[in-house]
């Protein structure tokens, strides 16, 4: 099948769109990239000028047609893209493209994409809370399909890991990756005195944090450079955007992070989040926190148990490759007849009953 994927593309930080193009090339298919976001004039002219904007989209629109002419798709995929117009959308429909949209990050442009979701064949979304209000607002093309990781991409060290290794004699055994926010900032202090690692950008805003002062390691890295401290690290702490505020703050999904950390082979802390709990079991998969004291409880339990720890982290490195794959959400998308994503027997069963189900 002929297929042109349409990302955000970038060459120097792979993400979801590089990691759904591998996979479908994987699956046998043909598949042409597109980058929505290659605008011809820079933001803040185009934000300074209205006529400009307009006209930049336009071009990036017709190149998008002019492609699809040379190409002949079978299928468009898009990973957000709210620049690209219902008419666009129209006319390639019109054409016998399929066009489908799996508009993965919450909550950014969810207004924009829930205007946009009904001139798709079919519109994923990577939170069933986002899925859910989109059916609420009448959008029967909506569904649920939540991220995936990419085992050539996010892997543990060695065939016969998760082991007990440590890495380089620098390696905290407590590691955690990801921008700044208040709310990391405060579950992380619960941490204190523990040997923890933390890198991102943002957290020199931190440093005058006694409790973070000690923990502070470095600021962005590269996904090569992350996937190696898990791989290395005793246990990664993943802590969601908007943790423990209200539901449409972080959308209760499940952030890439919870696959790639597991991808690893890394045992998992993670905070308490709907959708983790409807893909993966706590104390089996990884380990669900519900406030800064459990947070250093779970950590400091699995510090103390190695072989605990390790099992767990095997049981989760099994279950993201057997069901959670960036070539699993390609045989979604690729499918016509795809629906909600229903997780399978390894989540709990009163949380498979809400992802299936309707609204909330």
């Amino acid at each position: 099948m002929k297929t042109i994927l349409s990302g955000a593309h970038n060459p120097h930080f792979e993400a979801l769109p590089e990691y759904l193009a591998a996979a479908l090339a994987r699956l046998g298919h043909e598949v042409t990239r597109f980058d929505h976001r290659d605008f011809l004039l820079p933001g803040r002219l185009r934000q300074r000028l209205g006529v400009l904007d307009r006209l930049d989209r336009e071009g990036l629109n017709a190149r998008l047609l002019r492609l699809a002419r040379r190409v002949r798709p079978d299928l468009l995929i898009v990973n957000q893209g709210t620049v690209l117009s219902r008419t666009t959308l129209d006319r390639l429909r019109d054409q016998g493209v399929r066009c489908v949209n799996w508009f993965s990050d919450y909550p950014a442009e969810f207004d924009a994409g829930l205007r946009l979701a009904d001139a798709y064949d079919s519109f994923f979304l990577g939170s069933s809370y986002a899925a859910a209000r989109h059916r609420e607002a009448g959008r029967a093309r909506s569904f649920w399909l939540p991220f995936g990781c990419d085992p050539k991409a996010h892997h543990p060290d060695s065939a016969d890991a998760p082991t007990a290794r440590r890495g380089p004699v620098d390696m905290p055994a407590v590691v955690f990756v990801g921008s700044h926010y208040p709310e990391r900032q405060v579950l992380l202090r619960f941490l204190r005195g523990l040997p923890v690692g933390i890198w991102g950008p943002g957290w020199e805003r931190a440093a005058d944090d006694p409790a973070l002062r000690p923990m502070i390691r470095g600021g962005s890295l590269r996904p090569g450079a992350w996937r190696r401290l898990y791989a290395r690290a005793r246990v990664v702490v993943n802590i969601h955007y908007g943790a423990f505020g209200p539901i449409e703050t972080s959308g209760d999904l499940a952030s890439t992070r919870v696959f790639e950390i597991l991808a690893c082979g890394a045992f998992q802390v993670v905070n308490r989040q709907g959708d983790v709990l409807r893909l993966f079991r706590d104390g089996e998969h990884l380990a669900v926190f519900s406030d800064g004291d459990d947070l250093r409880d779970r950590v400091e339990r699995a510090l103390a148990d190695d072989a605990g720890r390790m099992a767990i982290a095997r049981a989760g490195l099994a279950e993201v490759l057997a069901r959670h794959t960036y070539e699993h959400r390609a045989r979604v998308l690729l499918d016509p007849a795809a629906r909600d994503f229903v997780p399978a027997s390894g989540a709990r069963p009163e949380a498979r009953k809400e992802a299936a189900g309707s609204s909330r």
